[in-house]
């Protein structure tokens, strides 16, 4: 058995024992529902809303990883893609009222739902959250990034050359060794699929290395140190799905074992963001 699918049966158990406990649904789903329509009764909108939409992240996220896993299809896929999204607009909706103490969001979570509105392709959406990310680096909502994310700011780097962003992250907690990503960031946009493919190669053998539990004292430079990120190369898809934007051919296949699942093929077909009711409302509220 390979190293990938080692990982990917370990992924599979992981997700399987998380969504097989009836607390799970009751915990991520009711829970959160139930949070953003109390919130929503209030007067004034409390930052807390956000909870109850990051509660229903990890739901719609650990069921889209896992369905992919075991089915290689999923219908959440979008929704998850949608609902982290929308964790980010209302988050800095609420950091302009709570101007002097903004919604505090963890930095590699923020990538993260970057990286799945990237590879929807919904490139609009994509532009937005690169804006709201980049001026939150600047406050409390993001602190300034951290600096032993290193897969985080791949993302957040490739994504604003893609669009043609001159960001500058020097004062901020930019990794001093970037490490295989820097490799990748200097080729971002080479023709040579070849190279792309040999980048790659690279990159999947760090996320494999990087996809395992640590205690947060002894390795907080784990990248990818939850079961749903195992063998999701999503920061790897941001960066295909940046070169297709731009109308850069990526390799038709590719030689990692990593890449040949299903979960980390980027969509031929562009499906338009699903509308959320619940986000709608509090959206509403806010701006109202």
């Amino acid at each position: 058995m390979s190293r990938t699918e080692d990982k990917q049966k370990e992924a599979i158990a992981e997700l399987h024992e998380w969504l097989e406990n009836p607390l799970s649904k009751e915990d991520y789903t009711i829970y959160g529902v139930n949070k953003i329509e109390e919130k929503l009764q209030e007067e004034r909108l409390p930052k807390s809303t956000l909870n109850g939409f990051e509660s229903l992240d990890n739901w719609y996220n650990n069921n889209f990883i896992y369905d992919m896993l075991t089915k290689n299809q999923s219908d959440l896929r979008g929704i998850a893609a949608a609902n982290g999204y929308q964790i980010l607009v209302l988050a800095d909706k609420f950091a302009e009222i709570y101007s002097n103490n903004p919604p505090s969001l963890s930095f590699d979570k923020v990538a993260y739902w970057l990286s799945n509105c990237l590879l929807q392709k919904w490139y609009n959406e994509s532009r937005n959250l690169i804006k709201i990310i980049n001026n939150g680096l600047s406050t409390e909502m993001l602190e300034g990034g951290w600096e032993i994310k290193s897969a985080s700011w791949f993302i957040l780097e490739i994504a604003n050359r893609g669009f043609g962003i001159d960001a500058d992250f020097s004062k901020f907690n930019y990794p001093n060794d970037m490490g295989c990503y820097q490799e990748a960031i200097d080729n971002w946009n080479t023709h040579d699929a070849r190279q792309v493919d040999s980048i790659i190669t690279k990159l999947c053998e760090f996320h494999l290395e990087n996809a395992t539990y640590g205690e947060e004292e002894t390795t907080p430079d784990i990248q990818f140190g939850d079961s749903a990120w195992f063998v999701y190369a999503f920061e790897i898809l941001a960066w295909l799905s940046v070169r297709e934007k731009i109308g850069l051919e990526n390799p038709i296949e590719f030689t990692h074992s990593l890449m040949h699942i299903e979960l980390n093929k980027l969509p031929n077909t562009i499906v338009p963001m699903p509308s959320i009711e619940l986000f709608n409302k509090v959206l509403t509220k806010l701006v109202s």
